[in-house]
């Protein structure tokens, strides 16, 4: 039987053979589809090349070809892998053999031999350059990833001694006009003197009101740093505690709450002052947003697993868009006539997440705006 040259037929039909084998490439790997012909052809022509000369010489092994291009080519591709790389050498001896087969004869043993060595040449060389380029980007990201973590840690470093610090020297001046109050208040010659007094007891406020909003500060700082709030969980009367915290308020607003409560009693194992100071930011959100004479509805429900808390009231509906980012840090409404810093819902989400629950906020034109918390009794490490 008659033979023909593998490195003729090679060099005859080197065309017919690229084109036929990046239609198979294109058709078995999807990842190439979005790659230019002449990307996907890459240094190919030059294997074949080598190829032809080297099964023309003595020696069908010593192909004169490296494949490092290739695969650096192909490390560009963030979808491309390893096994793709070999799939598409695998497809190429495949094309050559078929393209041979089709001659009329049989290419030697020793021909085909060759072929099959300088492709898994190759592919040994192209794959080996893709790993190592993946390992050094692989690498390079890690390395990028860990200066950005070091970068935002130095950073969150620098906001918590920032805000600590500026804590601190507020507080010191609130602290002492707190003290001057009191002092001046036992030292009023006539405590009958309603202006003095009033206006006494106006700066208190005032200063408490400041130590509350440091107070929140540091809080809020403590959750968005990932550190708990200290909680000191007792048994106690949460209804009561949230009672008497709203003693503190002005007349004209604790007039506005209406509490309903099931039980007389809403006892549970938690940090009733903490979950005080988040039922009161609602309550006070509720004041701040709702209709000015609107009534605040305090509602309170125990079931044997969790107590539902709901905080109610009437006026202009949170618009849908906004529901989502309420709890977020420093995110204020547009509504125009609001002040604050922001600082109130991330507090309450914070305390009732550090409780185990839950809350959730439902707003609409007919039934307005309703905040609800769901808190355990109790948690299983409470226990």
């Amino acid at each position: 039987m008659s033979t023909n040259s593998a490195a003729a037929i090679i060099r005859a039909r080197k065309q017919e053979i690229l084109d036929r084998w990046i239609a198979r490439v294109l058709d078995e790997i999807p990842d190439a589809r979005n790659r230019k012909i002449p990307i996907i052809r890459n240094s190919v022509p030059d294997l074949l090349d080598a190829l032809a000369e080297a099964l023309a010489s003595n020696d069908s092994r010593d192909v004169v070809y490296e494949s490092d291009r290739h695969g650096q080519e192909r490390a560009n591709y963030t979808e491309y892998t390893v096994d793709q790389i070999i799939r598409e050498y695998r497809l190429l001896k495949e094309t050559i053999f078929a393209v041979t087969d089709e001659e009329d004869g049989q290419i030697e043993t020793r021909e085909r031999d060759g072929i099959m060595y300088a492709i898994d040449q190759a592919v040994e060389q192209a794959s080996g350059v893709f790993s190592r380029i993946h390992t050094e980007k692989n690498q390079q990201a890690i390395e990028k990833a860990e200066e950005l973590i070091n970068e935002l840690e130095a950073r969150d470093d620098l906001r918590d001694q920032f805000i600590a610090t500026l804590s601190h020297d507020i507080r010191t001046p609130l602290g002492n006009a707190r003290q001057l109050v009191e002092l001046l208040e036992r030292r009023l010659a006539s405590p009958a003197d309603s202006f003095i007094s009033k206006a006494l007891q106006g700066i208190k406020i005032s200063a408490e009101q400041g130590n509350n909003l440091i107070n929140t500060l540091m809080d809020v700082n403590l959750i968005q740093s990932g550190n708990p709030i200290p909680l000191q969980k007792v048994e106690s009367d949460l209804l009561e505690e949230v009672r008497n915290s709203l003693e503190g308020l002005k007349p004209a607003v604790r007039d506005l709450i209406k509490i309903e409560s099931t039980q007389d009693q809403i006892v549970g194992y938690w940090d009733a002052p903490t979950l005080s100071r988040a039922v009161n930011n609602l309550i006070s959100n509720a004041t701040k947003y709702g209709s000015q004479e609107g009534i605040v509805t305090l509602s309170f429900k125990q079931t044997e697993q969790k107590t539902i808390i709901q905080v109610h009231n009437v006026g202009n509906p949170i618009p849908d868009e906004e529901l989502d980012k309420l709890f977020d840090l420093y995110y204020r409404t547009e509504d125009i006539n609001a002040q604050g810093w922001g600082l109130g819902l991330t507090l309450v989400k914070g305390i009732v997440e550090m409780h185990k629950g839950s809350v959730e906020v439902n707003s609409d034109t007919n039934r307005g705006t309703t905040f609800t918390l769901h808190i355990p009794n109790t948690s299983e490490s409470d226990v």
